[in-house]
């Protein structure tokens, strides 16, 4: 288990194509959980519905497809994957409500049931393709949890040589770091 850390790194919105690799790989948000997906994409973040229903055409929720974004619901620990069109086949059958989704029903995501507590929790979520610049400025806006490690990959000359690999770091919206202005 990762530790919680007050270590904070802060990413400029110009500098969000370079977080691509760690939102592929997952970041973990602090989320109101109990919600449906459509509420925490919604809701929560204020990403504008006619975006949702026309952009976020290929979901996938605990590594399963997901159509009605209204009844899946998120809970503690659950992992959110987000993608514009995808081409070809596979992206064919994974688009929500497209024609062919009916091929795929016995992967879809289909929600268990019992009660989902509604409390303060964490998700991971993952971004693809054109997302990435898109949700990821968003997602930057909100602040999130990354690994120290992945973090030094990515900007090693602003990791402070003290946070050790595996430990979590807080990645918030900061100032401009290429010189020009938002």
């Amino acid at each position: 288990m990762m530790n919680a850390s007050r270590s904070t790194l802060a990413i400029h919105s110009n500098e969000v194509p370079s977080l691509s690799p760690l939102f592929q790989k997952g970041v973990l948000i602090e989320v109101d959980t109990g919600c449906s997906v459509q509420s925490l994409l919604c809701d929560q973040w204020g990403i504008p519905f006619d975006y949702v229903a026309d952009r976020i055409s290929t979901l996938f929720l605990n590594g399963q497809p997901v159509d009605d974004i209204d009844t899946a619901k998120i809970r503690e620990g659950a992992v959110l994957a987000l993608s514009s069109a995808m081409p070809g086949l596979v992206g064919a059958m994974m688009r929500r409500g497209g024609i062919i989704t009916p091929l795929r029903s016995s992967i879809s995501y289909r929600e268990r049931g019992g009660a989902i507590d509604s409390k303060r929790g964490r998700i991971t979520v993952k971004l693809f393709n054109l997302l990435v610049n898109e949700l990821g400025r968003r997602l930057l806006g909100i602040g999130f949890l990354a690994e120290a490690g992945d973090l030094k990959g990515l900007f090693p000359e602003r990791v402070d040589a003290a946070w050790e690999d595996g430990e979590l770091i807080r990645v918030v919206s900061g100032k401009d770091t290429s010189g020009s202005s938002d």
